[in-house]
């Protein structure tokens, strides 16, 4: 017997974009949020390299369910304010939850 879960599909997020200003975080926030798209964000910081040569940022990026990449690209041709600072990266996310 099948139920309404067994056609879900699980593990479909995607690495959208990446930010670095905190500035730029915040816009792109309010847009997904006003379009409705579910994204979350994994802040990735600087490896041991970047910190010794000067380029020590932390990396913010939006992940978000590849059911809604078309509704998040649209949201971002709508920025044209912060189009320079938003690095796209559209790749398969490889988040693992352990416990």
């Amino acid at each position: 017997m099948e139920n309404e879960y067994s056609k879900v599909k699980v593990n479909n997020e995607i690495d959208f974009c990446s930010v670095i200003d905190s500035e730029t975080k915040t816009i792109l926030e309010k847009a997904f949020m006003k379009a409705r798209v579910s994204y979350f964000l994994r802040w990735e910081k600087p490896g041991f390299f970047s910190k010794i040569f000067g380029g020590g940022k932390v990396r913010i990026v939006f992940c978000i369910n590849s059911a809604q990449l078309e509704t998040a690209e649209e949201v971002l041709e709508t920025l044209e304010e912060v189009e320079g600072d938003i690095k796209m990266l559209r790749t398969k996310s490889n988040n693992k939850i352990g416990f």
